[in-house]
């Protein structure tokens, strides 16, 4: 079998290393045209929701990026929306936790919004990340 490489397909992916067989280990870690750049950071709306999912039972995973106009520059802070899970504890104490995380792995500042669970539209394909508030 041969590794398939696909070009110009829009994703963003990472070589992590590489296979006993020579061929290369790839992670997508998201898509240009989901890209957000926020004061000159790229930021892609996948990797907020990886960080967010980390905090499970705390939160669902779930999240929704609010954007004033259409992307993909964005003026601080991030405005994150983001469902608590079964288990939030102290909810305050929990939205700074995901906005201190936020700030060290992505280094932009968000401000954080928490909903109660099943607050944020689900679609039945790909779940959109990201919307613009009317």
């Amino acid at each position: 079998m041969l590794p398939l490489i696909r070009f110009r397909t829009r994703d963003r992916v990472l070589v992590t290393g590489l296979a006993e067989d020579g061929a290369p280990l790839i992670r997508c870690v998201g898509r240009t045209d989901d890209m957000l750049i926020v004061l000159g950071v790229n930021v892609f709306p996948t990797a907020v929701r990886d960080l967010v999912q980390t905090l499970h039972p705390r939160t669902n995973g779930v999240v929704q990026i609010v954007l004033p106009s259409p992307g993909p520059r964005v003026e601080p802070p991030l405005r994150v929306e983001v469902e608590y899970g079964e288990e939030p504890g102290d909810r305050e104490r929990l939205r700074h936790e995901i906005e201190d995380l936020i700030r060290s792995r992505l280094t932009v500042r968000a401000a954080v919004t928490l909903v109660p669970p099943g607050s944020i539209e689900r679609t039945e394909m790909k779940s959109r990340l990201t919307r613009v508030s009317g």
